[in-house]
């Protein structure tokens, strides 16, 4: 994976030196070779640093560039189907000795428009158009690869992580408003806002438009996965039996994979479970990963005794990885600082182990499976949730929307954030108008459960945290073209609440392909997220909440029907824990009075 930055200076030439050294926190996504320009008498800077996958290396300093030379590209992600954008546009422009995918995609714009269209992948990137004199940014519409902004009226600065944007900016105001948003949300997930005033995360889907002539952003929608949704599809998956559209499926994701297996070592995490297992058995059937990984819990991962089952089905054996306690606190440290905000999910700590052993075992690319829960209804809430539950109204998955934990602030309230989840609710309901009103509710909550909080917790943090040692994380079932048949497959193949047996009623259609592959013996009892989060208490020497407490001007506890009464201690105390090392890590004594 790579890393992007750029700087551009509205008045006076940029520091070079400054600019160069804010982009050390990149260093790491891309440690193969870094490129960087100054443009316009030094007012813009546009930096990558570059993880090589489809490419070779070079000495060349300087970023990629058009063949004509008028465009020049920093590039995030990966463009899978970029050998056949080559073969039918590109093969008179640029030599077939000599392609990668970020080649093939800044050449794209001298013969085409609307080029995120034609992309089969996951990428942010930046492009300047010389003799336009603007810069345009792009991500991707499913969510995986993302930009940070930050504006000011002398600065405007586009970076892959917000670490290097506080680095450039060298001071730090943190955003009152997104922490205590964090208390009335199941996971840290802030939408487009981070924990820093004036640093905000650009919309997926979205194409922004910096003019150097008059020095103003307009940014608008490419894509909306809403539009995604559509009757005509879902009538014709409906009209399959349960083996044809498993076959059919099977197919999509087995298609999907040919072009985004790499040409070099990878590996691929079987946890076990459903999702993780079957991508790694449907690629085996096309290459043997180098390196298959289980990380595992004690005292927490039951899977552990039933691990070596699945070797039978890989070439090459599963490796366990150990955690503990210690192991997790030491990496939880290590996370805040990668991160720049609260932990998104608690489980970051064993992504960053299991990134270590794929960079130590020298695979640049690995495949996991985030998001199968939210697209297929696996969590184990689900059905008790969507089983007795008769309000067709409101979204009552608690991954999505407003949860009240009893906390009452001097001065805020939470209505911003409930008119945004409303929002969203409303306008997956109109795309899910076709459905009858049991079956719309509750494929909305699936919907927004993927985009809300898989793409903002899972996605956004397995990107920072896995990037940082050097290595691509990959997902087939979060491809844009593999989710258009997700969103519109009929709720039978996701929870099948007519179904007596329930190893299979969740996750149906996976389970069918799972089955075909392995075994049905070997569907086990899903497990919660693996990790000590709230023994991070005594192993950091947390004894009190004091600085979560008067920076958020918290005023009281009051009671709360919290939709999980069993856990509801926990998972608040995991809340305090983890604002209250964040704010030791990003607010210094010296500076409280300047942020009260």
């Amino acid at each position: 994976m790579c890393g992007i930055f750029l700087a551009y200076s509205k008045k006076q030439p940029l520091d070079k030196l400054h600019c160069i050294k804010s982009c050390n926190a990149l260093y790491n996504r891309g440690p193969d070779f870094i490129k960087y320009n100054f443009f316009y008498d030094d007012k813009l800077f546009i930096y990558n640093s570059i993880l090589s996958i489809t490419g070779s290396k070079n000495k060349d300093s300087n970023l990629i560039k058009s063949k004509n030379s008028n465009y020049y590209i920093a590039f995030n992600g990966e463009i899978y189907n970029y050998l056949e954008l080559y073969n039918v546009y590109l093969r008179n422009i640029i030599s077939e000795n000599d392609i990668s995918d970020t080649k093939v995609l800044v050449n794209l714009y001298q013969i085409k428009k609307e080029i995120p269209q034609y992309l089969n992948g996951m990428f942010a990137y930046i492009l300047l158009n010389k003799k336009k004199k603007e810069i345009e940014i792009v991500n991707d519409a499913q969510g995986e690869k993302n930009l940070y902004k930050y504006e000011d009226e002398n600065t405007f600065l586009i970076s892959s992580t917000i670490e290097s944007i506080l680095k450039y900016l060298n001071k730090i105001i943190l955003n009152h408003n997104v922490l205590k948003n964090y208390f009335y949300t199941r996971h840290f997930m802030p939408l487009n806002e981070t924990c820093f005033k004036g640093i905000e995360l650009i919309n997926n889907a979205t194409i922004s438009k910096f003019s150097i002539n008059n020095k103003k952003l307009i940014s608008f929608s490419y894509d909306d996965p809403k539009n995604w949704i559509s009757e005509k599809k879902y009538n014709y998956y409906n009209s399959f039996n349960e083996d044809e559209m498993a076959d059919y499926f099977e197919n999509a994701l087995k298609k999907q994979l040919k072009i985004m297996i790499p040409n070099k070592d990878f590996g691929c995490i079987i946890s076990g479970g459903i999702d993780s297992t079957l991508q790694a058995g449907l690629i085996s059937k096309l290459k043997n990963s180098s390196l298959n990984l289980f990380i595992h819990h004690p005292r927490k991962d039951k899977l552990i005794y039933h691990i070596d089952k699945f070797n039978n089905f890989f070439k090459n054996e599963i490796k366990i990885i150990n955690s503990n306690k210690k192991i997790y606190s030491d990496n939880l440290n290590k996370c805040y600082q990668i991160i720049s905000s609260p932990l998104q999910t608690h489980d970051l700590p064993g992504r960053m182990l299991l990134a270590k052993k794929f960079k130590e075992m020298k695979c640049k690319v690995f495949f996991s499976a985030d998001g199968c829960d939210e697209l297929f209804g696996g969590q184990q809430l689900y059905w008790s949730l969507f089983s007795k539950n008769k309000n067709f109204k409101n979204n009552i998955s608690p991954y999505s929307s407003i949860i009240n934990f009893g906390i009452k602030f001097n001065d805020y309230n939470n209505k911003s954030l409930k008119e945004k989840f409303q929002d969203l609710w409303n306008k997956t309901n109109e795309a899910y108008s076709f459905l009858e009103p049991r079956e719309k509710n509750i494929q909305s909550s699936l919907f927004l459960d993927y985009f809300i909080q898989s793409v903002g917790v899972a996605n956004r943090s397995n990107d920072l945290i896995s990037c940082n040692y050097s290595v691509e994380p990959r997902n087939v079932y979060i491809q844009k073209n593999i989710l258009k048949i997700i969103l519109n497959l009929p709720l039978k193949y996701k929870i099948d609440f007519f179904s007596s047996d329930k190893k299979i009623r969740q996750k149906k259609i996976l389970k069918k392909i799972f089955i075909k592959i392995f075994n049905k013996k070997l569907i086990y009892k899903k497990e919660g997220f693996s990790g000590y989060p709230n023994d991070a208490k005594n192993i950091m020497k947390i004894y009190n909440f004091n600085l979560t407490n008067k920076f958020l001007k918290i005023n009281k506890l009051i009671k709360s029907k919290y939709y999980d009464s069993k856990n509801f201690k926990r998972d608040l105390e995991w809340k305090f824990i983890n604002t209250e090392i964040f704010l030791k890590k990003y607010l210094h004594k010296n500076d409280y009075t300047k942020q009260k």
